[in-house]
């Protein structure tokens, strides 16, 4: 059967993953009832070699129905952006900002209070948001973000572009000593395989932390903050990080 990958599939995926966590199923038990090895599940899960049938599998031992998930991922829009969208957002830096805090369930009044951004200039930015079909001007004043989150962007595109001279520079000048620094850094050995496993743990977290952040909103907790979150793995070069140590 053909591999499975349609629009719409990294989301069915994610309400999967959720539902999977939800239930205490672990990929450990997924493996031994499906009778495949553990790395494999992991590559199901990001959908990766995923047939419709293993797909209809897993959902049996999440106990729920495909059908179900194919109907919550499409109740949002996109998955990505468009070229010019990225652009777009990628050459106004105030325009991308109010975006990504819409995207992230901030509502107009919250968005002028912690941005300090001019009522008018807010106002412009909704309009012009709306007019790329990013965001949908709803009754009463509110916005809603007509992509999905986390919504995807081009690996070297324009708006990864922005993150390296903006965001990232934000991250790596931090002070890591600092009592708000909170992070976790380590080294290991593992297989290609074993990263990708990793990055589909940083997707499934990912989600978590929105929860956390949707739960914490509801609460009406006073003490929240805007919080940078940066989860990466990469291969380390050993012979160049030793190369001072064997000189």
């Amino acid at each position: 059967m053909a591999t499975t990958r349609r629009p719409g599939a990294a989301t069915i995926l994610s309400e999967l993953r959720r539902e999977l966590k939800a239930r205490g199923v672990r990929v450990g038990q997924l493996a031994q009832e499906l009778e495949v090895a553990e790395p494999t599940v992991w590559r199901w899960l990001r959908g990766d070699g995923l047939t419709l049938d293993r797909l209809d599998e897993m959902c049996a031992i999440a106990g729920v129905d495909l059908r179900d998930l194919a109907a919550r991922s499409g109740e949002e829009g996109e998955e990505s952006f468009t070229l010019a969208q990225e652009r777009i957002l990628a050459a106004d830096r105030g325009l991308a900002l109010v975006f990504f805090a819409i995207l992230h369930g901030a509502q107009p009044a919250e968005i002028e209070r912690e941005l300090g951004l001019p009522r008018s200039r807010l106002h412009a930015h909704f309009e012009r948001l709306a007019r790329l079909g990013l965001i949908d001007l709803a009754p009463r004043g509110r916005v809603r973000p007509k992509v999905k989150r986390p919504v995807r962007w081009r690996r070297g595109g324009p708006l990864s572009a922005a993150f390296e001279r903006t965001v990232k520079p934000l991250f790596m000048s931090m002070d890591f000593g600092s009592a708000d620094a909170l992070y976790v850094s380590d080294m290991v050995v593992m297989s290609k395989a074993g990263q990708a496993r990793v990055h589909a743990l940083f997707e499934a977290l990912r989600d978590d932390i929105h929860m956390i952040a949707e739960q914490e909103k509801a609460a009406r907790l006073d003490d929240r903050e805007w919080s940078g979150v940066l989860m990466m793995v990469r291969p380390f070069d050993m012979e160049e990080t030793t190369a001072e140590l064997r000189a």
